[in-house]
């Protein structure tokens, strides 16, 4: 119940009866403990098409914080965040990531020396890696982990509640709640840049399969016959722009204007849009989100996405909206963690 409200909120009880099946009165004996305990609150009044004004719920963002975490190689990036999602502050710092117990020991002195009179009730962390649902990881070779448990290394050096998932589930969950998939009920995220990676939000439930891990697509292949990673990923598609131009090049050399990048470029936004075009088929998104370090060089190729989007769908298909999030940074995949966090908090 809270999840429908911090998802749909400002809710009007009529609705929130319509969304779940719920008697009226099977809804008043749910949330009025909730109100009366100070997680939900009753907004100001609104107009009714019949009857009554309603009195919407809407969840206390005071109610409680959570402490979510995004771990990149040698830094660690952390946002803290209220039970409605408004973020109450922020930190980055390096820190020795190369094991999940450095990880762990690193975020448990930020949070004593950083955020401990802010008083989190649990944490939650944003890994480039597969995770189960204790916190095992494998596929951590960005962190360089050799396996490794964070969440119960946490735990024991903080003595909070804790959790962790994979970064782009993660990021997925905070953005159908809090971000641009807010409102729908099909969902997908691709994300660009170190790797490539997606996640989906299904019928209002993020995927993520039983081995705990967002779709990881850099060893796909695209319908032409080319790899993905190769295609996508920052460091090939640098090499691949800077042997197009003929000389040595820059990740900011990709926001130029010389031809021979530009044709690597659009040639990647057209394989960009086949993924999109894969999502629509395996998902049915509402919006696409594409995200990432590797977003910049898209933004001004969104005609050529749509291209290759339109090359793998049939005549009369309806588009989903599509969105580039050129200002998400790692702080927003920090706010992935903590949406893990307030989800097991509910829990």
């Amino acid at each position: 119940m809270i999840e429908l409200v911090l998802r749909y909120g400002p809710i009007s009880r009529a609705e929130l009866v319509q969304r779940t099946g719920l008697s009226s009165g099977s809804l008043t004996r749910i949330t009025g403990p909730l109100v009366a305990s100070g997680i939900l609150a009753e907004g100001p009044a609104q107009p009714a098409r019949i009857g009554r004004p309603t009195l919407p719920l809407e969840v206390v963002d005071d109610a409680a914080r959570v402490l979510g975490i995004k771990v990149v190689s040698g830094r660690i990036y952390a946002s803290l965040i209220g039970l409605g999602g408004i973020v109450h502050d922020t930190a980055e710092i390096a820190a020795d990531t190369s094991s999940a117990e450095t990880s762990a020991d690193a975020i448990a002195r930020l949070l004593a020396e950083r955020f401990s009179t802010d008083g989190p009730e649990a944490i939650g962390v944003s890994l480039p890696a597969t995770v189960d649902q204790v916190g095992n990881t494998r596929a951590a070779g960005y962190l360089g982990w050799d396996g490794g448990n964070v969440v119960s290394a946490l735990q024991d050096a903080t003595g909070l509640p804790c959790t962790a998932a994979n970064d782009v589930y993660a990021l997925t969950l905070a953005e159908h709640w809090f971000g641009q998939g807010r409102g729908t009920h099909n969902f997908v995220v691709l994300t660009v840049g170190s790797g490539v990676g997606s996640g989906a939000v299904v019928d209002d439930t993020t995927l993520s399969g039983h081995l705990g891990f967002a779709a990881l697509l850099g060893r796909a292949w695209l319908s032409d016959g080319r790899n993905v990673g190769e295609l996508l990923s920052t460091t090939p598609l640098l090499a691949q722009a800077s042997a197009a131009a003929g000389r040595p090049l820059d990740v900011d050399d990709l926001l130029s204007d010389d031809p021979a990048i530009a044709d690597v470029l659009d040639a990647a936004a057209d394989g960009l849009g086949e993924l999109v075009a894969l999502a629509m088929i395996a998902y049915g998104p509402e919006r696409v989100l594409i995200a990432g370090e590797g977003v910049p060089p898209f933004l001004a190729r969104e005609a050529a996405i749509r291209r290759g989007i339109r090359r793998h769908t049939y005549e009369g298909d309806q588009l989903p909206e599509l969105v580039l999030g050129a200002g998400l940074d790692f702080l927003d995949w920090a706010r992935g963690g903590a949406a893990l966090a307030i989800r097991h908090v509910l829990r």
